[in-house]
């Protein structure tokens, strides 16, 4: 299940809008709001709090200019926050929340306009292109993987899909899907490229682009529905199927 906020100027009618380099974590603080009534908000005051039962990405209109001194983006409005989960009561507590809470301001001098609830998409073939909205991040034993060594790529998907969906199975909701987890291979007609990115006053090694998977239909669905590789609760690997 998904769902995408449209978030706009909070006051008058600006068009545009500067946010920092690492603006991902003011839209964790959002999600954080967004679930505070829930039975989900222990995991944010958590020492262990595991793995996100989410996955999120942010996008813009359009970036307008970028600068490097003052690490801001200025982006033509609105911002969209696109959220995918496969529990059920995740997502609705996330859309009942963003409702009652709309055309109030809430992060970054910007207000939730809309509330989408998109398509379900329903994967049924064991092999499929996706793309990586925006920075996946994928951990190895040292550290974060650049995709140079496809072996240590795979091995660092295929691990934490294994932790997530095992950690996913012990939360008390109620599961979209029966899914079942095969070997993930990434396939030579993927396009992929390191990235860097800003998060929490650092940078971060990342992937961006397409990235070609195989694997039972169930498992590509749950990459699908929660996300790839790690943080995926602080805004990164979210895919979208291209074919």
């Amino acid at each position: 299940m998904r769902i995408q906020l449209k978030l706009i100027a909070a006051e008058n009618e600006e068009v545009t809008c500067s946010l920092p380099f690492d603006f991902r974590r003011h839209f964790i603080s959002l999600l954080k709001t967004l679930l505070s009534d829930s039975k989900l908000y222990s995991r944010f005051t958590s020492e262990q709090s595991g793995y996100s039962p989410y996955v999120f990405a942010v996008s813009f209109n359009k970036i307008l200019t970028i600068d490097t001194d003052k690490k801001e983006i200025l982006i033509k409005l609105p911002v969209y926050m696109t959220i995918s989960s496969g529990f059920y009561e995740v997502i609705t507590q996330i859309v009942n929340s963003s409702i009652k809470m709309r055309n109030a301001p809430i992060i970054l001098g910007l207000k939730i306009q809309d509330v989408d609830i998109l398509p379900n998409y329903k994967i049924n073939t064991n092999e499929a292109e996706f793309r990586i909205n925006r920075h996946a991040v994928f951990r190895g034993i040292e550290d974060y993987l650049d995709g140079s060594n496809v072996q240590l790529l795979e091995e660092s998907i295929n691990q934490h899909t294994i932790n997530k969906f095992s950690f996913f199975n012990q939360l008390p909701f109620t599961l979209q899907e029966e899914y079942q987890l095969s070997t993930i291979h990434v396939m030579d007609e993927s396009n992929y490229k390191k990235g860097v990115c800003h998060h929490y006053g650092g940078l971060i090694t990342t992937l961006q682009g397409r990235i070609y998977l195989k694997a039972n239909r169930k498992t590509l669905q749950f990459l699908h529905d929660f996300g790839i590789g790690v943080r995926s609760g602080q805004g990164f690997g979210l895919l979208e199927v291209i074919k």
